[in-house]
């Protein structure tokens, strides 16, 4: 703060002391005298027009694309969501400035600034250190998505062998050549034009695609006006995507005419007002309820989709200098990397290797931290809307890939091939369960934590996968068994408890505010059918079986239950089947120490889903191993 007041001083001291006549805008009730007076050299700053374009290329490409979703959460209330929030947007922008001028004679040069001013030092840091990550993360995360997107589109191109790692590299790279050339914002202003003219294009092929599509449809979807319950989701998505104001003290600071940015950030604001309007009227009116996110899911694909794809990955790619920019001139004035006190030939080389260090630490971050969002996890709104909705695929659960793939099922999927094995056999008189029960430390009491779990009196759960989601999902179990007793005064049929079960686990993979349940769970039950079996997947596909196997070792235990005469084997003979099923998948090599759980439900049991009596286990386990050694005896002997 005082290195800035003396700047301040040094500047105000060299301007025409006549020129004393000030004025208030009514819009940003500063200053304007000091305001021009503040920097000597206009030759470097930037016009009302380029500060309109900087605005509208930071702003415009964030969020355009989910807006007909949050027309959809909303209805067609959005619409004027989207006029209060472009209102909120322009008003806490030039309040923002106006407290840059809070002090007669000194403009705080920064939103850092603004925060010492406000709460003092430690204030200043903390702001400074939110501020800075917040653009770092979001220009790091921008490339990662510019790499990417750019990988998809070059799909069928002899350059598909290179990869997304080398995309995500080459926009790197195409980052650092802008910022280390650009000296000031204003060097960046071509940028800026062709960053805006992206996002024009891109939202004339999304207008023009849906207008199009409209044409061949044979009734339009259902729409609605509000959705009071979901408006809250449709603010919010919208606010989100007029994000900016971290930019908007460097933007006011290299205007020509500090003066118009009022009017600037007025026009620009309602440019893309006008523009997230066009957009969001036109997806969510051709599509209706059926609308997706991003909008280029619901657009029949073809080369004008492919276009609009990569219009917003050069929007992004485009923006990052633009947010660098605003990272580095606060940083290299702190380090007083400037002409006046190292030179020109010094200063461009200081600024250069500043530049590239800083880049160089966000391409590594990009390239080889697996999961770059969770390290930025304070990035805001901002980002997380890019993430999410521009290339959404691998991270919403909400969202087909182009190849019809939704990838955090297929990684619960993985949680549960992670687990020890679990298999069910249905026989005849009965069913068997039986779980490998990975023993992590000796420490571990016996018998305890156990992965099968009774859901009812008739109704037995074993599971691979996360415990926690097991525990869940057997307290569901549960619950629909008691409700359809309760209702029906019977037990309720396995088929019921399956259908219901499998709905509730798929509904986890419809919204992104959840996640999938990374657990596979088998069911047993007895019922007036007799015995049944059926297995529910992360998906929520549930299936019925006479035999079935999840974890690790499920190929192996799939081999060995396709061995086995199932409909002939009495429930004593399944026990110890599923005993050796077991130790033969079971992995010596990676886990040493487990323990097997094994259930029934059977005339023995009297229809009830117990576990099986310590004698039986017993038994079950030593044929297991006898079977296991006699294994081993027959490999030497061929050996």
């Amino acid at each position: 703060m005082t290195l800035h007041h003396r700047q301040q001083q040094s500047l105000l001291s060299n301007s025409d002391t006549n020129n004393t006549d000030s004025y208030r805008s009514t819009d940003t009730e500063y200053n304007s005298s000091q305001a021009d007076e503040r920097v000597p050299e206009t030759s470097h700053l930037s016009s009302t027009t380029e500060t309109f374009f900087h605005i509208v290329c930071i702003t415009a490409g964030t969020g355009i694309l989910q807006l007909p979703y949050a027309l959809k959460s909303g209805g067609w209330a959005g619409m004027a969501y989207i006029a209060l929030a472009a209102a909120i947007s322009a008003y806490t922008g030039k309040i923002l400035v106006r407290c840059l001028y809070y002090k007669h004679g000194v403009r705080l040069q920064s939103y850092s600034e603004v925060a010492e001013a406000a709460f003092g030092p430690r204030g200043r840091l903390v702001v400074r250190t939110l501020k800075d990550v917040n653009l770092l993360g979001v220009v790091g995360i921008y490339i990662v998505l510019a790499g990417i997107s750019i990988d998809s589109l070059v799909v069928g191109t002899p350059v598909e062998q290179f990869g997304e790692r080398f995309w995500i590299a080459a926009s790197a790279v195409v980052v650092w050549a802008a910022i280390v050339a650009a000296r000031q914002i204003h060097d960046v202003f071509v940028l800026s034009i062709f960053g805006t003219l992206t996002t024009v294009v891109m939202v004339v092929i999304v207008i023009w695609l849906g207008v199009l599509d409209l044409e061949f449809m044979h009734a339009r979807p259902p729409t609605k006006a509000i959705d009071i319950r979901m408006m809250p989701i449709s603010l919010a998505s919208i606010c989100f995507s007029f994000g900016g104001n971290l930019n908007w003290p460097d933007l006011e600071a290299s205007m020509k005419s500090p003066k118009k940015w009022s009017k600037a950030l007025s026009l620009a604001t309602t440019f893309i007002a006008f523009i997230y309007a066009c957009v969001a009227a036109v997806g969510y009116g051709v599509y209706g309820g059926h609308v997706r996110s991003p909008i280029f899911l619901s657009l029949p694909s073809g080369i004008a989709v492919s276009i609009a794809k990569a219009m917003i990955t050069a929007h992004v790619l485009l923006a990052c200098p633009i947010l660098l920019t605003a990272v580095f001139i606060e940083a290299e004035r702190d380090l007083n990397i400037s002409s006046n006190t190292l030179g020109v030939f010094k200063e461009r080389l200081w600024r250069a290797v500043f530049r590239s260090l800083l880049m160089l630490v966000i391409a590594l971050f990009a390239l080889f931290v697996s999961d770059f969002s969770k390290i930025v996890p304070i990035l805001g709104a901002v980002a997380a809307s890019l993430v999410v909705f521009v290339i959404p695929y691998d991270l919403s659960v909400s969202t087909y890939s182009p190849d019809g793939r939704v990838f955090q099922v297929e990684y619960a999927q993985k949680a549960v091939d992670n687990s020890g094995t679990a298999i069910g056999l249905r026989v005849k008189g009965g069913v068997v369960l039986a779980v490998e029960k990975i023993k992590h430390s000796r420490l571990l009491v016996p018998n305890s934590n156990k992965r099968i779990m009774t859901a009812g009196k008739h109704i037995g759960v074993a599971s691979a996968g996360w415990m926690s989601d097991t525990r869940h999902l057997v307290k569901r179990t549960r619950d629909e068994a008691h409700n359809y007793h309760d209702i029906y005064k019977t037990n309720a049929p396995a088929k019921i408890i399956a259908e219901r079960m499998g709905m509730y686990v798929q509904a986890y993979t419809l919204y992104s505010a959840v996640r999938p349940f990374g657990v596979s769970t088998i069911l047993a039950c007895i019922d007036e059918d007799g015995p049944q079996l059926y297995m529910i997947e992360p998906s929520g596909q549930y299936v019925g079986y006479r035999g079935c196997a999840a974890g690790k070792g499920k190929q192996a235990a799939k081999t060995e239950i396709e061995k086995l005469n199932l409909e002939e084997l009495t429930v004593r003979e399944a026990v110890k089947e599923a005993a050796r099923i077991i130790y033969a998948a079971h992995d010596d090599a990676k886990d040493k120490l487990f323990e097997l759980e094994l259930s029934w439900i059977c005339e023995e049991s009297n229809n009830l889903h117990t576990h099986v009596p310590q004698d039986v286990l017993d038994e079950a386990i030593e044929h297991a191993e006898k079977a296991l050694d006699d294994d081993d005896e027959m490999e030497d002997d061929e050996e």
